[in-house]
């Protein structure tokens, strides 16, 4: 019995001094701040965005904040392998927050990605998605975006700006594409960057969502039918400005042939989408309960009476139907299910889902539906007065 517990407290002793086997001193490693995945012929290529030292206090930042590396092989596990070997340091993977999918690799099959990544502990499920469209991984990558210091960190900062704040985008997430994959009755998208010329400078720009069908993208969506899309989710939407062509009609406006425009804020809405089944028919009744303010006016007009404010909010629910509207068609059109249709439909009546699941690819194209949205002006602010030129 002696004997066990000393040779007990020694095993314990040996554990704790030797600490963990997979340990690495700081210096021995360096971050991934981002990584890109894409294909070349019968090649996979791993890129990744590596942060570099930065200057000591009092030394000037005159070299590279970071620096991106590639490899390339017949599959990713040998491609990371390959490109890690190549490094003095160990890479950390799990440090990035962005993963950038080639648009090569997307039109040919993303589950080549996807289950490298899952099996892969390094990789959190929680890092935001792109996808690189008409440029690669290494491309985007390889873009300074000031203040930032690395491009991989200023894609999450710019996507999560434009739901706060523009109201078009939808982050989605390792986790996210992977439940669109695997689910029935959905089918996945993911931001679209691009690379554009400004003054000479190349910047990155967020441009419209790719659309997924099974394995492959099939097609886009541009930045309306975005806005569309995000619509059909509660919350989706943070806040957003949008401009409506005046209902009140503008006399100076017509005579210089010049649009009479307003700009409206959303500030919350509601969604509830609502199968309605007959038989074999199938409609989606779509209903949406907005608000939002006038924040701008280019005619400098009085807005204050009921019937003023009613044609404005009338006017803004049309032009947020078309969006919607616009979203529905392109999916219907590209025949993906990126609406979750499927998904609610298999909530809402189970047995009429497992009798159509294995024809829904086929039958959500036809499928009808009704777009109700009701706009509501809630502040105005015609507590202050128009601006009067002399």
């Amino acid at each position: 019995m002696r004997i066990r517990i000393i040779f007990s407290i020694l095993l314990i002793s040996s554990l704790i001094l030797s600490g963990c086997y997979d340990k690495f001193e700081v210096n021995q490693t360096v971050a991934v701040v981002a990584h890109g995945w894409d294909i070349e012929g019968p090649n996979k290529l791993i890129f990744a965005q590596l942060a570099l030292t930065p200057p000591r206090e009092g030394q000037l930042a005159t070299e590279p904040k970071f620096l991106v590396v590639s490899a390339s092989a017949p599959s990713f596990v040998q491609a990371g392998r390959r490109l890690s070997l190549t490094l003095p340091r160990k890479p950390l993977w799990s440090m990035a927050n962005t993963a950038i999918i080639g648009e090569k690799l997307a039109r040919k099959d993303i589950s080549l990605f996807a289950d490298t990544a899952t099996r892969n502990p390094r990789i959190r499920y929680n890092v935001l998605l792109f996808l690189s469209k008409g440029v690669t991984p290494e491309d985007v990558l390889n873009i300074e975006v000031p203040p930032e210091n690395y491009s991989g960190t200023a894609l999450e900062k710019i996507i999560q700006n434009q739901t706060g704040q523009a109201g078009i985008y939808i982050p989605i997430t390792m986790k996210d594409f992977l439940n669109r994959s695997a689910a029935p009755g959905i089918e996945p998208v993911i931001p679209q960057i691009v690379i554009e010329e400004n003054k000479d400078q190349k910047q990155l720009t967020l441009q419209g969502m790719a659309v997924f069908k099974g394995r492959k993208m099939i097609g886009s969506l541009d930045e309306q039918q975005t806005r569309g899309l995000a619509l059909l989710k509660t919350d989706a939407i943070k806040k957003t400005i949008f401009n409506i062509n005046s209902p009140l009609g503008s006399q100076e406006n017509e005579e210089m042939n010049t649009p009479d425009i307003l700009a409206l804020e959303l500030t919350a809405y509601q969604t509830r989408i609502n199968p309605i089944i007959n038989g074999e028919n199938i409609i989606m009744e779509i209903e949406i309960e907005a608000e939002g303010n006038i924040i701008e006016d280019n005619n400098t007009r009085e807005l204050g009476t009921p019937e003023t404010l009613r044609k404005v909010e009338q006017a803004a629910s049309q032009d947020l139907i078309m969006k919607v509207q616009g979203c529905i068609d392109q999916a219907q059109a590209l025949d993906s299910d990126i609406l979750g249709w499927g998904q609610i439909i298999s909530r809402s009546y189970p047995q009429t889902w497992q009798n159509i699941e294995s024809s829904w690819p086929e039958m959500f194209a036809g499928i009808k539906y009704d777009i109700q949205i009701d706009y509501k002006l809630r502040r105005t602010y015609l507590e202050k007065d128009v601006f009067k030129f002399k």
